[in-house]
């Protein structure tokens, strides 16, 4: 815990790095005030918030417009919510790239939404079919669905988003390996009408409305409003958009300081009413230091940041509280190209010794909290997932048989094994994921013997390598990653595609068991097939399984209500906050 002077001197950096945004809401607030005594106004007209000083960095973006008040419109807190994450990377605003769910769930919208219990419900497409060879997917976009500056979603809006992010030229343009994987299954999108697209896969791929879906993690479901299609993969068009991005998401960004601040306005229009948020702006903060998460949390400079539990007992003490977002990620050590024998983890032996050398009872009780930390599943196949089953969950620790089974591969007591090296990141969802793989370290030194370094490195640099041919051999990426109800898109491009630069396997059996499971159609016998991949890979160990997280939100004294939704480490649930 953060000793009382330590704290006092946080609290104050905290208010003088936040000075200039406070001050600014304070003057707004202020203004409301006199319109409200004056002209009895429900709510601070959105033209009056406080434009980016001259000279901040600030990129030019859509402007915030006044919204008429409606006598059918629900009740709107005219205030902001301050939300703080731990990093949103690159900050990218299309689904060619890499986009943080934390700003892309709120931005953009997606063909295909879930419920509270991740359900499969109409989004931006009111109904979706597939064909008989289950390789054409045909989506009706609703009518009414509106861009944030008032242009209608339509069809052709996403053949061309489909396009940009899977269609030629964009595997050579694409940073995400998500993107790449979809790419590489593209084979044409084709307008129907005026409010229907199809998208044709070259393979069978079940799971497509998951993963066009709001609850993977990643933004490959979204719809862009169309530029000129001579432009589709063009620099300067994309930057252009990126600096004034326009979606058709639940907020409207009109401010954006990058490194710092990303400033939304709830998007009157959105298409789902019971989905709107019931306040007015959104400010969404990068702060990568939990310390000063907690500081500013205590303060009342935040209102809802990710934290650890070991800054508990600081903010409830503050009058804050802790809320839980179930199955929000899942941790696991993956090797890279495991099959390629030149280096130790080339054998399965090892990796199965490495696995049964960890007692994941310590990231429980000593790391993370038995209320965060839960060691079931195999990697994304959590409870809530498709194919699951209670043999998936890790392996036990066993130092005996993880010594003998280092013995038979060669390395007895650790003897000859080269240095281990064990690349790892500061994590926008696992707060303690370096503490993780040092733990991690310390128990294959103490009982297998072996040398082991861990790196602290670039999230998106790791990435990159692991997608670039012969980067990191031999070496283990020590990661978190969202969690899924339907993982066809892990099975596809990781597990059967031979060509994909970042597989894990290089077993032709396995690839075709990949993909026939993730081609069938049928639910059920989906997701007895993922069962049996699942069990196979387990085995094979060429990903340690290290169970699920339930992200610790710190939530300020000023929000009464909140429900996150469940395997979202990211900003949700804006629909449920209520402010006092």
């Amino acid at each position: 815990m953060m000793a009382a002077s330590a704290h006092s001197a946080q609290t104050l950096l905290v208010k003088s790095a936040l000075h200039h945004w406070r001050s600014a809401v304070s003057a707004a607030l202020a203004l409301l005030l006199v319109l409200m005594l004056a002209c009895g106004a429900a709510a601070t007209p959105s033209s009056q918030r406080q434009a980016p000083p001259s000279g901040s960095g600030a990129l030019p973006t859509l402007a915030p417009q006044p919204v008429p008040a409606t006598a059918a419109s629900p009740a709107v807190n005219p205030g902001t919510v301050t939300w703080m994450v731990g990093n949103w990377e690159g900050a990218r605003m299309t689904n060619l790239h890499v986009v943080n769910p934390n700003y892309g769930n709120l931005l953009h919208s997606f063909l295909v939404s879930t419920n509270e219990k991740r359900d499969l419900i109409p989004g931006l497409a009111s109904q979706w079919e597939v064909s008989a060879d289950g390789k054409t997917w045909t989506f009706t976009i609703r009518e009414g669905a509106k861009f944030h500056d008032g242009r209608p979603v339509t069809a052709a809006d996403a053949v061309f988003t489909w396009n940009h992010a899977w269609g030629p030229g964009s595997l050579e343009k694409s940073t995400s390996s998500t993107t790449q994987n979809q790419g590489r299954n593209f084979e044409s999108a084709q307008l129907v009408d005026d409010r229907r697209a199809s998208l044709t896969t070259k393979k069978v791929d079940a799971s497509i409305p998951y993963f066009v879906g709001d609850a993977v993690g990643s933004v490959q479901g979204i719809v862009l409003p169309r530029w000129p299609a001579d432009k589709i993969h063009n620099d300067a068009q994309i930057l252009a958009y990126e600096q004034s991005p326009v979606g058709a998401g639940v907020m409207k960004l009109y401010r954006h300081v990058p490194s710092e601040v990303m400033q939304f306005e709830r998007f009157e229009d959105f298409y789902m009413p019971d989905r709107r948020p019931k306040f007015r702006y959104l400010d969404l903060r990068q702060v990568p230091e939990e310390a000063t998460r907690i500081a500013a949390l205590r303060a009342g400079e935040a209102d809802i940041a990710p934290i650890s539990l070991s800054s508990r007992a600081q903010l409830e003490s503050a009058g804050g509280r802790v809320v839980f977002g179930p199955e929000g990620t899942y941790l696991y050590a993956r090797f890279r190209e495991p099959w390629i024998t030149d280096y130790p983890t080339g054998k399965r032996e090892v990796r199965q010794a490495l696995a049964y050398a960890l007692d994941l009872r310590i990231f429980r009780d000593k790391l993370f909290g038995p209320e965060v930390y839960v060691s079931k599943g195999w990697n994304n196949v959590t409870p809530s997932a498709l194919g699951y089953s209670p043999e998936l969950d890790p392996y036990p620790f066993d130092p005996v048989k993880a010594r003998q089974l280092l013995a038979q591969a060669g390395y007895p007591e650790g003897k000859g094994f080269p240095l281990l090296i064990v690349n790892t990141w500061t994590s926008r969802a696992t707060p303690l994921l370096p503490e993780s793989a040092q733990i991690a370290a310390d128990m294959w030194r103490r009982e297998l013997g072996i040398p082991v370094e861990v790196r602290l490195g670039d999230e998106a640099k790791f990435k990159q390598d692991w997608i670039t041919e012969g980067a990191l051999r031999g070496q283990i990426l020590w990661r978190d990653n969202e969690t899924r109800v339907d993982a066809g898109n892990i099975v596809r491009g990781t597990f059967g595609t031979p060509t994909a630069p970042g597989r894990q396997t290089n077993d032709p059996a396995i690839f075709k068991q990949a993909q026939e499971a993730v081609a069938i159609l049928d639910r059920e016998k989906r997701a007895q097939a993922y069962n049996q991949l699942y069990r196979v890979l387990k085995e094979d160990v060429g990903e340690i399984a290290l169970g699920y997280q339930n992200i610790p939100w710190g939530v300020g004294s000023r929000v009464k209500q909140w429900a996150p939704m469940p395997m979202a480490f990211w900003v949700s649930g804006l629909h449920t906050i209520v402010l006092k």
